[in-house]
């Protein structure tokens, strides 16, 4: 349960943090004004996309092995936001690189996020377990965008706080997975 949990929160804290941010983010790496706006409004779209591949993935590989790889979306959707700077004339299709991962990452990650208690720690208690996890989510949900404006400088950008939640991000990953293994063993 604490691991499974702590992959919720700490996801709860990354999904939140950057959509606040994102428009100034993209106009920090270069994007003009009419994208910087145009391409967050799309991720919407990109997130139905995104739920649309569960279907190829429930239907051609295992679960547990999905869930995985659907949880290495963010993370390198962040790898992408923190490799741009240095490529730059590829920047701006990292941009949109990072865009998609993120949109589809995002859109199956709340599927994962809704199964994953009942996959791996209890299908009984599922209801009561997402349930003492809502304050930790609801302090990640309003802190996280605010952490990420607080680690914002004139110098640096978003450069701290999107290595940050690549370290969370990949945190959260290993959670999930040693979750995978415990329940594996049992």
């Amino acid at each position: 349960f604490a691991l499974v949990g702590l992959f919720l929160v700490l996801m709860m804290a990354i999904t939140v943090a950057l959509p606040a941010h994102m428009v100034n983010l993209l106009r920090e790496h270069g994007m003009s004004e009419a994208w910087a706006i145009a391409v967050p409004a799309s991720i919407g779209v990109i997130q139905v996309a995104g739920r649309l591949l569960m279907y190829f993935f429930e239907h051609h590989l295992d679960v547990h092995r999905a869930n995985r790889l659907i949880l290495t979306l963010l993370p390198l959707a962040l790898l992408a936001l923190v490799v741009a700077p240095v490529l730059g004339a590829w920047q701006g299709w990292l941009m949109l690189v990072f865009v998609l991962l993120w949109g589809i990452g995002n859109g199956m990650l709340t599927i994962v996020k809704g199964t994953a208690m009942a996959l791996y720690v209890s299908r009984e208690h599922m209801a009561s377990l997402n349930g003492a996890l809502g304050v930790p989510q609801a302090l990640a949900r309003a802190a996280a965008p605010m952490l990420l404006g607080l680690l914002w400088t004139p110098v640096a950008g978003y450069t701290s706080g999107i290595w940050l939640l690549l370290a969370i991000s990949l945190l959260a990953l290993g959670a999930f997975i040693l979750a995978q293994r415990r329940a594996a063993l049992a």
